[in-house]
């Protein structure tokens, strides 16, 4: 099953290009928030992102497919590799939102990176906050978020 006969299985709240909101609690702008994540990259890429519980995102990877996970309960969000799928979870502050959506991207950077990628299969046996991966992305997400928190954008969001 593709990712959008899956979603045609589900309420969407919100669309914007390939971001999808599935829960009604979510408040944010996904347009606002689609064009400012970009801009900040400086790049843009065609993985969806999909706002939910991880209940919800549990179902929609055994759609598509792939094994769901336990750990998930804590996460934040979470880029699905297999799946070429970002995951929201925590989504009810903005600027922990927007930390979480550039970690969530900087592994699909790293995944896109042939000189990096081995790292995400040599991690695994790492705790978390030991993992390249997490150390790297963790880095770049507080950059980016600081370098928006010092903009003008950031001053004209209606928190």
């Amino acid at each position: 099953m593709s990712l959008s006969q899956v979603l045609q299985k589900r309420i969407i709240f919100h669309q914007y290009k390939n971001w999808y909101v599935l829960d009604d609690e979510f408040y944010w702008d996904i347009k606002t928030l689609y064009n400012t994540i970009f801009k900040y990259l400086d790049s843009n890429f065609n993985i969806p992102v999909i706002f939910c519980s991880i209940r919800q995102a549990n179902k929609i990877i055994c759609d598509l497919g792939d094994e769901e996970d336990e750990y998930l309960r804590f996460a934040s969000g979470i880029y699905w590799r297999e799946l070429k799928i970002i995951f929201i979870f925590r989504f009810n502050e903005y600027i922990p939102l927007i930390e979480t959506l550039f970690h969530e991207f900087r592994h699909v950077m790293q995944d896109f990176n042939p000189d990096f990628r081995h790292h995400f299969e040599w991690d695994k046996k790492l705790p978390y906050l030991e993992r390249t991966t997490e150390i790297d992305a963790f880095q770049f997400a507080k950059e980016k978020t600081n370098e928006y928190l010092a903009s003008e954008s950031y001053k004209k969001v209606d928190l």
